[in-house]
């Protein structure tokens, strides 16, 4: 009977572990069951970009700051996830390809072992090899200087830069630009300004993986004060013996410039490159340059050549010719005539080249014995006092007349001979 009765027994402890193991699975089944659970905002941390620039690659963009995952596991193992302590790993260490693809993320900090993840985390990558090239560098004038300044081109350095970076991101850029307001400016500005790298369109082209190796350009703009200024003509040397200037003319008569201030603000007037007129004769009609100072320039539309025209005449003069002389006319047949000594001073006055070279000949004194002979025809022998007539020539002008009067002996030809007829004084 007590061997039935264990045998009995055992077959019902059996049944009751059973039973027991079927009532546990139930109860996990029912009050702590298998689920899944979205994580969302799980930060994204990037490791290793430096084993990745060392093989000449980069990202092109920054990967998204964070994702979402999807665990699964028990729902009293998923309460003890903290959240906090999660985190999904990009490892750039084994990327050598470029282009775009999708790269999965090791998520750490997930606790404890028993949950896992649903699915392994992606995210879509684009890997660039690095490049750089030289680019230009301009800038860009936004509003105005005061009135009456003017705002001359634009000075930078560097005039170019290099930038490196990602391939797409540097092949994009055409241009780096620095801008600059003028705001109503009285005075040249100097300043230092980052520069902006921007692509054909003009659009800004900014990333962490597009570097400059200078970042900023020192771009001075010279501004300088406008005026209205008298030209002169700059004449050298003297006109020919007898020549004067009368005037001078150019034209244009006033220049616009822009300069310096303590340059433009000094000024009286400008002069133009030397007009020689050594020796001239007539007027001068010559076009020369504009002579501009250091700081000084023509604004635009100014002429850089001046039109000069120097008007010279011929001065008058005076002169007194002594006349020691003259020529007896009209002497009648059997009569011979001289002159007593004698001396007239005669004042002339006309063009220098003209009066200047005058002699007592280009005069031509003479003294006419056809006042003396009668009706008749006859003529008396004898002393007379006569007028001398000399010749003025063209353009000149009789000013004096001093002594103009002379002693004429008029003879007998046959009462003179076997006398020694007197010499006539010479002309």
């Amino acid at each position: 009977m007590n061997s039935n009765f264990l045998k009995n027994n055992l077959s019902l402890k059996i049944i009751s572990v059973i039973v027991a193991i079927i009532l546990w699975l139930y109860a996990v089944s029912e009050l702590n069951p298998e689920t899944t659970k979205t994580i969302t905002d799980v930060p994204v941390e990037v490791i290793n970009m430096d084993a990745l620039n060392e093989k000449n690659l980069t990202l092109v963009d920054d990967p998204v700051s964070s994702i979402s995952i999807r665990i699964r596991g028990l729902v009293n193992d998923i309460r003890k996830v903290n959240i906090s302590n999660l985190k999904a790993v990009l490892d750039l260490s084994e990327i050598d390809w470029t282009g775009t693809r999708q790269v999965e993320l090791n998520v750490e900090g997930l606790l404890p072992r028993e949950v896992k993840l649903d699915k392994t985390p992606e995210l879509s990558l684009t890997i660039n090899e690095i490049t750089r090239k030289p680019i230009p560098v301009v800038v860009e004038l936004t509003g105005e200087s005061e009135k009456n300044y003017h705002v001359h081109e634009p000075v930078i350095e560097p005039r170019t830069i290099t930038i490196y970076g990602a391939q797409s991101l540097v092949d994009s850029v055409v241009q780096g630009v620095v801008q600059l307001d003028l705001d109503k400016a009285v005075s040249t500005i100097e300043q230092s300004i980052i520069i902006k790298l921007v692509d054909a369109a003009g659009r800004n082209v900014d990333s962490n993986y597009l570097n400059k190796h200078q970042s900023s350009a020192l771009v001075t703009v010279p501004i300088y004060p406008i005026r209205s200024i008298e030209v002169r003509a700059n004449i050298t040397g003297e006109p020919a013996a007898g020549f004067v200037v009368d005037n001078v003319s150019v034209d244009p008569t006033q220049i616009v410039v822009n300069g310096y201030a303590s340059v433009v603000e000094k000024l009286t007037y400008l002069t133009t490159e030397a007009v020689d007129i050594r020796n001239a004769v007539e007027d001068i009609h010559t076009t020369v340059d504009l002579v501009l100072d250091k700081g000084l320039y023509l604004e635009p539309g100014q002429p850089s050549k001046i039109n000069v025209v120097v008007h010279i005449s011929e001065t008058s003069i005076t002169n007194t010719i002594q006349v020691i002389g003259a020529e007896i006319l009209n002497v009648p047949d059997g009569f011979t005539a001289f002159i007593e000594d004698f001396s007239m001073s005669v004042q002339l006055r006309g063009p220098y080249t003209v009066i200047s070279p005058l002699t007592m000949d280009d005069l031509l004194p003479s003294v006419d014995l056809s006042q003396l002979i009668t009706e008749d025809g006859e003529l008396v022998p004898g002393q007379y006092t006569l007028p001398v007539v000399i010749n003025v020539p063209d353009r000149t002008e009789l000013v004096q007349v001093a002594n103009d009067m002379v002693v004429v002996n008029v003879q007998l030809i046959e009462e003179t001979e076997g006398t020694e007829e007197p010499q006539q004084p010479q002309e």
